[in-house]
């Protein structure tokens, strides 16, 4: 159950951490069929990372997502949150795309990316503003700087603000330019370089228009998942460790019944 003060924190920042939502044996096994996936078709062996490819995208997981151990990502504690947060929502025909990136082969200094910043696009529905969530489920150990989506908290707030309702939106690239030109804080996140982002970035935080922003990293244990307001602008970032990010990720839209207005 999703207490008050959790849903404040969620109206507030766009992103809900839902810690342990998923037993640790349920993500073991969807591990376990990726490896067994990326054996097969690539020859990348679990306990030799000299196997291993570097491809952000690797071909055929959207076939891997749609297998029975999937479907575990539906778990009662995350069912129940998103009954908590949306009211009456869509039930999917499966619960995961997979995001898996493999370390990065030369060392590279992590840093929060410029590039690719965006909202998934959810278009708008009247009279309501909290219209979908997104799910992000690790389903392995995450450590900070290993390749964890980088969202924005605050900035479905901006959205809502800045979008036109009447319009059939929110475009990210065209709220990127919007945004961008009325503040050099945001213009910077997702165009600029040099100094030291993650101080600015993660740290530091701005208030833009009135509303905290700041980058958080989704890193933590398997089973955790993350419930985003569908407007939160959020990006990929580089692997940098030793070990492959594995997490699933899926829009829940909302159906009928209450609705906050977030």
């Amino acid at each position: 159950m999703v207490t008050e003060a959790q849903l404040e924190e969620f109206e507030r920042t766009g992103l809900l951490r839902l810690a342990g939502a998923i037993p640790a044996a349920d993500t073991a096994a969807m591990c376990d069929r990726i490896w067994d996936h990326v054996l097969a078709e690539h020859g990348m062996q679990r306990t030799e990372p000299a196997t291993w490819l570097v491809e952000q995208r690797m071909a055929g997981l959207r076939t891997v997502a749609r297998r029975d151990e999937f479907m575990r990502i539906g778990s009662p504690a995350v069912r129940a949150a998103l009954s908590d947060v949306l009211g009456e929502w869509t039930e999917p025909r499966h619960w995961g795309g997979l995001l898996v990136t493999f370390p990065l082969r030369e060392e590279t200094v992590w840093d929060v990316p410029s590039i690719v910043w965006h909202n998934d696009f959810v278009p708008f529905e009247a009279g309501a503003r909290l219209r979908a969530v997104q799910l992000f489920v690790l389903l392995n150990d995450i450590r900070p700087r290993g390749g964890a989506t980088l969202v924005l908290t605050g900035s479905h707030h901006l959205v809502s603000r800045y979008a036109d309702p009447a319009d059939d939106g929110p475009h990210p690239k065209r709220l990127r330019r919007q945004l961008g030109a009325a503040h050099p804080w945001l213009r910077e996140l997702w165009g600029g370089e040099g100094g030291d982002r993650v101080q600015r970035y993660m740290v530091d935080g701005f208030e833009v228009d009135g509303v905290p922003q700041r980058v958080v990293e989704l890193a933590g244990r398997a089973g955790d998942v993350f419930l985003m307001h569908c407007d939160t602008f959020h990006t990929a970032a580089p692997n940098c460790l030793d070990q492959p990010r594995m997490m699933a990720t899926n829009m829940i839209r909302l159906e009928q019944g209450p609705r906050r207005t977030v």
